[in-house]
């Protein structure tokens, strides 16, 4: 891999976001969503995940409707080195394994809102294609649950997701060495567009309304 977005330039972005939505949070109601759980952990989460756990921004990812084994095992990944991160590393030694899970029980429970985003047709109906060779059988499709434990990509922020596989790739995050492979092999066989086209396919599919039958 060649081109990828600067790691600080996406720091100081990701900072000021959470800036601008903390100074915006000051001002509104506590969220309804979660006002019914006693935790100030789950506030502090949507000071930047944003209400629900659902992101305003493509840096900082919506967490809302993840699969709570997943997100169990990402935390864990932060807090014990397996995944890069800017900020979360610093912040999940703040909490207990306990509390933990408790905040990955809580946005599995919550309602995913996909956002609309500009999206290239063509290489989205390519990514369709590549999506079914290399990621189908863990993410499944509007078809065909995923594998427990592994989140559906479908309507999920592509810039997020862009910075993620290249952390993969780049050996920077370790925490699924399955996923490594196959988007090593997508990228050997298909390059740097390959990648992209699979990416856009992501943030132009919508999630399935409800959970598909086997």
């Amino acid at each position: 891999m060649s081109r990828y977005p600067v790691r600080f330039s996406q720091w100081l972005f990701g900072l000021a976001v959470i800036f601008v939505t903390a100074s915006a949070a000051d001002d509104r109601p506590p969220d309804p969503a979660i006002s019914s759980v006693p935790n100030l952990a789950v506030q502090a989460c949507v000071t930047c995940h944003g209400p629900g756990g659902n992101s305003q921004a493509g840096a900082i990812p919506s967490i809302a409707g993840l699969p709570r084994e997943y997100l169990r095992q990402v935390l864990r990944s932060y807090r014990y080195g397996g995944r890069f991160s800017t900020i979360m590393g610093r912040l999940v030694q703040a909490y207990s394994d306990e509390q933990l899970d408790l905040l990955a029980d809580h946005f599995s429970q919550q309602p995913f809102k996909r956002h609309k985003q500009r999206v290239d047709w063509d290489r989205a109906h390519e990514g369709r294609q590549l999506h079914r060779l290399y990621c189908r059988e863990c993410h499944g499709d509007v078809n065909r649950n995923p594998k427990p434990g592994s989140p559906r990509l479908n309507g999920r922020w592509m810039d997020y997701i862009r910075w993620t596989l290249q952390d993969y790739l780049l050996g920077i995050s370790q925490a699924d060495a399955e996923m490594s492979d196959a988007l090593a092999r997508l990228v050997r066989r298909h390059g740097e567009q390959g990648l992209e086209s699979l990416i856009q396919y992501y943030g132009s599919a919508r999630p399935p309304a409800a959970p598909a039958a086997e």
